[in-house]
């Protein structure tokens, strides 16, 4: 089912309030995200959803695909967790992607932070899986 445009506005606006709540709750308070929704979130066309931290900053912009924010319930929530968690590895991913390409450089650079990455993707899913059941599923009822 494809949404109007109206439609994406609103279910923005409540994916935005919950994503807050679940941010609130992980003790991130200190963030500041904006929260996008979109056909092809920034981490590939595959992407439930990407967040994407400012370095220096606690400010971070939140990518999530429509059909993700439209679904709610545990699938929201677990995609929403997820990024979050996110959140909490910046300045050690900062210290790799930054601090080591320029010493670094070329294949040997890329191979590194590929394996670092997606290391960094299985441990964010087992916290994810974690922290998920101890948090609010989205609550629309009482949103028009």
């Amino acid at each position: 089912m494809s949404l109007t445009h109206a439609e994406i506005g609103r279910l923005q606006k409540k994916v935005a309030k919950y994503a807050w709540q679940v941010r609130d709750e992980m003790w991130l308070g200190l963030w500041s995200v904006n929260v996008l929704l979109t056909e092809y979130p920034g981490a590939g066309e595959d992407a439930l959803a990407s967040i994407i931290p400012t370095s220096g900053q606690h400010k971070a912009e939140l990518e999530i695909r429509i059909s993700t924010a439209n679904q709610g319930g545990e699938v929201l929530r677990r995609t929403v967790v997820h990024e979050m968690l996110h959140l909490y590895h910046r300045d050690s991913s900062d210290i790799f992607r930054l601090g080591l390409k320029e010493e670094l450089g070329g294949s040997a650079y890329r191979m590194l932070w590929e394996a670092y990455r997606q290391q960094i993707e299985l441990m964010v899913d087992d916290i994810a899986h974690a922290w998920e059941s101890a948090l609010p599923l989205p609550d629309w009822s009482n949103d028009s």
